[in-house]
């Protein structure tokens, strides 16, 4: 499936958003939750957003900024929403609190309540230039971790082969962030930047790959504040995860190799 972040519109509000990602045909969305929207926190509201706009929830991040404020209103609110998947990102280095709530409390919660939980890569960044902000956010850490959700531009930013990443990840690839990087723009649109995303869609397609995808872009990228390009913007990043990895994966299914093999 494939949905659309809340991050990648942050600037409207939750009702808009579920309207953009329901124009635009997304099979669902990713809500990201902060300490700015109380709306993402608020589990009654959100349900009444996925039965208006006929729409579900399949995964919820958190914020970078403000974790250590947003792990109660986290677990309180996706323990609601059984079955979906649950996004975090790797410690920081001295974020010892929000360390044991991610290697201790998050996955017993996950077994609790039925929820998939994935370990994010992050993009590199550095402590007085020497010093990785984040412990744990090597893909061999996180493959040993358990499943994992794969940022496609954190993987351009750390200089790390996103096509090596299937293999290697295997069963434990189970979430993709789909971006690109563009001009040395992070979280670009798919379909425009130096990233071979349509062969590690068509790779993907081949080997089978069974988890779901969320477009997480930059929300200039997007025109966000013009709605019309917004939605345009929107519709052509639906058709090329069509045509890269959904057609692809029909054609694997009726054993025809596709036009543009990797």
């Amino acid at each position: 499936m494939l949905l659309l972040s809340s991050d990648s519109l942050p600037h409207y509000g939750l009702e808009r958003f579920f309207e953009f990602a329901a124009k635009a045909k997304f099979d669902g969305v990713e809500i990201t939750i902060t300490t700015e929207n109380y709306d993402t926190q608020n589990v009654e509201y959100l349900r009444k957003l996925e039965k208006r706009f006929e729409i579900p929830i399949r995964a919820f991040s958190m914020a970078s900024k403000g974790e250590d404020k947003l792990m109660d209103p986290f677990h309180h609110t996706v323990r609601d929403f059984s079955g979906t998947t649950i996004i975090l990102n790797p410690p920081k280095i001295m974020a010892f609190a929000y360390k044991n709530w991610v290697n201790d409390l998050i996955p017993r919660l996950a077994k609790k309540y039925d929820l998939n939980f994935c370990r994010r890569n992050t993009p590199t960044k550095n402590m007085f230039g020497i010093i990785p902000e984040r412990s744990e956010s090597s893909l061999m850490t996180l493959r040993e971790a358990g499943d994992v959700c794969l940022d496609l531009t954190a993987m351009a930013i750390s200089s790390e082969e996103i096509m090596r990443s299937i293999s290697f990840l295997g069963n434990n690839l189970r979430h993709i962030y789909l971006s690109n990087v563009r001009r040395g723009i992070p979280y670009a649109l798919p379909q425009n930047g130096l990233l071979p995303v349509e062969s590690f869609l068509t790779k993907l397609a081949q080997v089978n790959y069974r988890g779901d995808f969320t477009l997480k872009v930059d929300p200039v990228q997007l025109r966000e504040g013009d709605d019309e390009k917004v939605l345009e913007s929107l519709a052509s990043c639906r058709d090329f995860y069509d045509k890269y990895f959904l057609q692809k994966e029909e054609n694997v299914k009726k054993n025809v190799a596709p036009a543009d093999n990797i």
